[in-house]
């Protein structure tokens, strides 16, 4: 028992996220203490309340998060790293009109995981969300409903830097998808036009330059021309500088330094064909965003002035219109072909097979051919074959062989030559083993010997 030694009345203020004080509600107030250690001795103490959100002496390392907006965080709330619990919320105090400051605690060895870059976030038990990036559905551990809480996560790109010392400071975010994107730093004012619907784009939409946010809505007007009463939306939007990588200023807080400077970027990225247009993601069902788009062969601009330069768009400006005009151009090509042609060409081809399938002709000359065949492959397996009546009969198959041929084409139409390229490719075929039998039977005639020793090798052969 010393100066460092804490009481405190377990149950008097029950809370369903320290299922003691519950019971202690229900049963009877209890006094909770906690060892003190490098105290002076003392009989005297005055006690708390409330139990310690962490015990004295618990190793680990206090951190500081900054917000405009707590959500669901409060004193006691624990702190998350993919699910595990690695630390607590200790105290949150104003730090001005329209700021918190949110004192933290993470346990050891967690607090190594705390780096520079690390995203902070309110928890909820479940997030559903659709936005330019698809439909994100996110279920939160049970303790973020009964205590709330604050997510914690690591970008790829600091995994490897050293931990974050003791009291260094982050920033809390309301929701993952804007601790992703990080700090934004100082924010430059633009404004967009678009002949599209654009009124369903809302304030906090992301403005992206390849798929990467470097900007956000803050507002959509309706307007028409009093002269020629033509509709437009005039959308001002605020741009991060340093997402677009435009250097820092000598003079950091001077908004007209940083005004300059970012105007430099938006030029050199309107010289190359980028245009502002709004598209929707996913199509049809997601949520507007303003893209920065470079388009092809696109005529020079400039950029307007005032205090929301304009940046100019390029129509059409995507979403339903886009989608639309894609579908009409595919439509527009089916139309092209000759859908009709193909069908009647289709319809006198397969009539032509039909038609020589089933020809009386054509069957009777492969019978005969298929008879004379077999007469030629009992001849080829005799121990000593006769080559004149093998030649006879190979001639015979060729002849054969002919005659089915002259048969097919009569079918199709007649046996002119100009009409060898609509034949099938099976009597194309046939043409070519007639030649080939009555080569082999010629040969044969010449150099009986042939069957006994192969065929010569000499030049000419």
């Amino acid at each position: 028992l010393n100066t460092n030694t804490k009481f405190w009345l377990v149950g008097a203020k029950p809370n369903l996220s320290d299922i003691a004080s519950v019971k202690a509600a229900l049963a009877g107030l209890t006094i909770g203490v906690s060892a003190g250690t490098g105290g002076t001795p003392t009989r005297h103490f005055d006690g708390s309340n409330e139990p310690p959100v962490v015990l004295p002496g618990t190793p680990g390392t206090p951190f500081v998060l900054t917000s405009n907006h707590l959500g669901t965080a409060r004193i006691g709330s624990s702190l998350f790293y993919r699910g595990k619990e690695i630390g607590r919320i200790t105290n949150v105090t104003f730090s001005a009109p329209d700021a918190f400051r949110i004192d933290t605690f993470v346990f050891a060895p967690f607090d190594n995981l705390i780096r520079p870059g690390a995203a902070f976030w309110v928890s909820s038990l479940l997030q559903v969300a659709l936005t330019d990036r698809g439909l994100t559905t996110n279920l939160e551990h049970a303790g973020a409903l009964l205590g709330g809480g604050v997510d914690v996560d690591l970008p790829d790109n600091i995994a490897a830097s050293p931990p974050s010392p003791a009291g260094a400071s982050f920033v809390l975010y309301p929701t993952q998808d804007e601790a992703l994107v990080g700090p934004t730093g100082p924010q430059v004012s633009y404004s967009f036009r678009f002949d599209g619907a654009a009124g369903d784009l809302s304030a906090g939409a992301a403005v992206r330059l390849r798929g990467f946010r470097v900007g956000a809505v803050q507002s959509v007007e309706l307007e028409m021309d009093p002269h020629t009463g033509a509709v437009s939306s005039l959308v001002k939007a605020v741009l991060y500088p340093q997402k677009l990588h435009v250097s820092e200023p000598a003079a950091k807080a001077d908004a007209t330094a940083w005004r300059a400077a970012t105007n430099v970027a938006v030029m050199r990225l309107l010289g190359r064909g980028f245009r502002a247009q709004l598209v929707q993601k996913p199509p049809l069902v997601g949520v507007y965003v303003v893209n920065l788009e470079q388009i092809r062969q696109a005529t020079p601009v400039s950029l307007g002035g005032g205090d929301f330069p304009l940046i100019p768009s390029a129509e059409p400006s995507g979403g339903f219109d886009e989608i639309t005009g894609q579908v009409n151009q595919l439509l527009a090509k089916l139309n092209q072909v000759p859908i009709a042609a193909i069908g009647r060409d289709l319809h006198q081809t397969t009539s032509r097979l039909a038609q020589l399938t089933s020809s009386p002709q054509v069957a009777s000359s492969l019978k005969h051919l298929d008879s004379t065949l077999t007469q030629v492959d009992q001849m080829m397996t005799e121990i000593q074959p006769q080559v004149g009546p093998l030649v006879t009969k190979l001639n015979q198959a060729a002849g054969e062989l002919a005659g089915t041929v002259a048969a097919a084409r009569g079918v199709l139409g007649g046996s002119n030559a100009s009409q060898d390229a609509n034949l099938p490719a099976a009597i194309l075929q046939l043409s070519e083993a007639a030649r080939s039998i009555r080569s082999l039977a010629d040969y044969l005639g010449r150099h009986p010997e042939a069957l006994l020793r192969g065929k010569s090798k000499d030049k000419g052969e």
